[in-house]
C-alpha cells in the first residue's frame, strides 16, 4: 500500500485544533497515559475513481502536518477504473505513528460518493460506530440519510458536487472536499489548507487559474462546514487484518473465477456511478449508430426500429455519446439524486 509519513518537527505541545468544537482534553488524552498511549485520530475517505479521493487525503494531511500534527496517509485501490471504488486513510497524532494497514475503527468518515453507501462491498460504512463522524458530499439532508442506511453516528451533509461543477466545470471534488473535512474536525487552519491546496495541486503541475477556482471552492467548503466535536476515543493499536474491504487469501478459484462465466457483468449494476446522464431526444436522432456503437460500456442498444436506448442501470455516465453525436441529440442532464 502505498503511502507516505510526516513527522512533526517543533511542535512540542499537542496541537490547539486537536482539541476543536470543545473536545474536552482529559477524553484524548487520559491522565494516566499521557505519554505512554497518544491519541492518534483515524479518517477514512470513500470515493470513486476520477473523483480524487487520493488528493483529497492528501491536501488533509498536508494541512494537518502543517498545523504541527504527525501525519500519514496511504490510499488503497485495486484496477484504476473510473467510476470504481476507492478508499484512503489518514491518521494524526502529536507523537510518532506506528500503526500501519487498514483503518478498521475510523473516528470520521469521509463519504465524498453517496452512492457508495447503498452499496455494502463498498465497506463505507464498516466499524463505524456512536462516537464517529461522517461527512458526506450529498444534496441530501443528514437525518435522511441516517434514517435509510441506519447510521448512528453523527453525520454532516455538504453539497460540494454542485459547488465543484459551477466553479471549477467539472466533477473535481479532492480540494473542497478536503476543504470541508479540514474544517469539520478542526485539525488545521484556512491559511494551513490554502497552503495545502497551492502545495499538492502546484505538485500536479496545475495551472494558476485552475489553482485559484480550487481555492475558491475550497474556501466555500470551508466556510459552510460546521465545526463537530471529534472525540477520538481509539488511542493506538494493533489494526487486525482482514478488513471486509481487503480480498482475504483465498484460493485461486474463488479469488480469481474464469472470465468465461456467462452474463456475470450484467448482475454488476454502475448507475451510481454517473453525475450526468446522457438523454436521447429522439425527434431529432438520424440513426446514425455512433453512439450505439462508441458507447465503451455497451449500456446504449437499438430498438426494433434502430433506434438507440440507453440502459441506464449499467451506463457510468462518461458522455461519449454526448460528444460524438452530430445531430446534437443527446443531452446531458445532472442526475436528481446521485444513482437515481
Amino acid at each position: 500500500m502505498p503511502g507516505r509519513r510526516y513527522r512533526a518537527t517543533g511542535a512540542a505541545d499537542r496541537p490547539a485544533a486537536w482539541h476543536a468544537a470543545g473536545t474536552d482534553n482529559s477524553q484524548a488524552y487520559p491522565a494516566q497515559a499521557n505519554e505512554q498511549r497518544p491519541m492518534i485520530r483515524h479518517l477514512r475517505f470513500h470515493g470513486r475513481g476520477g473523483e480524487g479521493v487520493k488528493l483529497a487525503s492528501r491536501i488533509v494531511s498536508r494541512a494537518a502536518f502543517l498545523h504541527g500534527f504527525t501525519v500519514q496517509d496511504s490510499p488503497l485501490y485495486g484496477a484504476e477504473r473510473r467510476g470504481a471504488p476507492v478508499v484512503a486513510f489518514v491518521r494524526l497524532s502529536d507523537k510518532p505513528i506506528h500503526e500501519r494497514g487498514y483503518i478498521e475503527r475510523p473516528d470520521v468518515v469521509v463519504v465524498m460518493d453517496d452512492s457508495l453507501l447503498a452499496h455494502p462491498e463498498a465497506a463505507v460504512l464498516d466499524g463505524v460506530s456512536e462516537p464517529s463522524v461522517v461527512l458526506a458530499n450529498t444534496s441530501e439532508p443528514a437525518e435522511a440519510l441516517q434514517t435509510r442506511y441506519g447510521v448512528t453516528a453523527h453525520m454532516v451533509t455538504l453539497d460540494i458536487s454542485s459547488v465543484a461543477l459551477e466553479i471549477l466545470g467539472h466533477h473535481l471534488l479532492s480540494a473542497p472536499v478536503a476543504g470541508f473535512t479540514v474544517k469539520a474536525t478542526g485539525v488545521a487552519s484556512w491559511e494551513e489548507i490554502a497552503k495545502a491546496v497551492a502545495i499538492e495541486l502546484d505538485g500536479l503541475g496545475v495551472a494558476e487559474p485552475v489553482l485559484a477556482r480550487n481555492l475558491r471552492a475550497t474556501r466555500w467548503a470551508f466556510e459552510h462546514a460546521p465545526a463537530v466535536q471529534v472525540v477520538g476515543t481509539s488511542p493506538g493499536r494493533a489494526v487486525a487484518a482482514g478488513a471486509a474491504f481487503v480480498i482475504p487469501r483465498l484460493p485461486a478459484r474463488i479469488a480469481a473465477p474464469s472470465i468465461s462465466v456467462e452474463a456475470t457483468s450484467a448482475l454488476r449494476t454502475t448507475e451510481g456511478w454517473r453525475v450526468y446522464r446522457p438523454v436521447i431526444d429522439l425527434a431529432r436522432c438520424t440513426r446514425c449508430f455512433y453512439c450505439f456503437a462508441l458507447c465503451p460500456e455497451g449500456a446504449i442498444h437499438l430498438d426494433a426500429q434502430s433506434y438507440p436506448i440507453v440502459d441506464y442501470d449499467h451506463c457510468k455516465g462518461c458522455l461519449v455519446c454526448v460528444s460524438e453525436c452530430a445531430p446534437k441529440a443527446i443531452a446531458e442532464v445532472r442526475e436528481v439524486q446521485h444513482g437515481a
